[in-house]
């Protein structure tokens, strides 16, 4: 349970514990006591709703802040993988043709060596 929760619930608590022994212990008839009683309710049931709004607004604002944050994330990492790839598909063309250049100078040594192998 986080502790803003355990604050709330504290104060939910403190108050419904408050107003009972408020009105409890008032010197009032029945009937005043519970037209009391009543209200009270009424009026925590509203500050518990009110205080729920608030609570699910919270929430969807740390939902929506937690996705938009991912979002950013992964497009910054899509995009340093994509220079990444740029880069390594860079260095492997170049290491194509400088292998190609390799073979080709191979190549035309051995042919050279096997005409001077068939005049000598």
């Amino acid at each position: 349970m986080s502790d803003e929760s355990k604050f709330f619930t504290g104060i939910v608590i403190g108050a419904i514990v408050g107003a009972a022994a408020g009105i409890l212990l008032a010197p009032e008839s029945g009937e005043e006591t519970r037209k009391k009683i009543a209200d009270k309710t009424s009026g925590l049931k509203e500050e518990l709703d009110s205080k729920f709004q608030d609570i699910s607004e919270k929430i969807k604002n740390l939902e929506n802040e937690a996705l938009s944050n991912f979002k950013d994330k992964f497009y910054d990492v899509k995009g340093k993988v994509k220079e990444q790839y740029a880069a390594i598909s860079h260095k492997v063309e170049a290491l194509e043709q400088e292998l190609i250049s390799k073979y080709k100078e191979i190549d035309n040594e051995v042919t050279e060596q096997s005409s001077e192998t068939k005049n000598v």
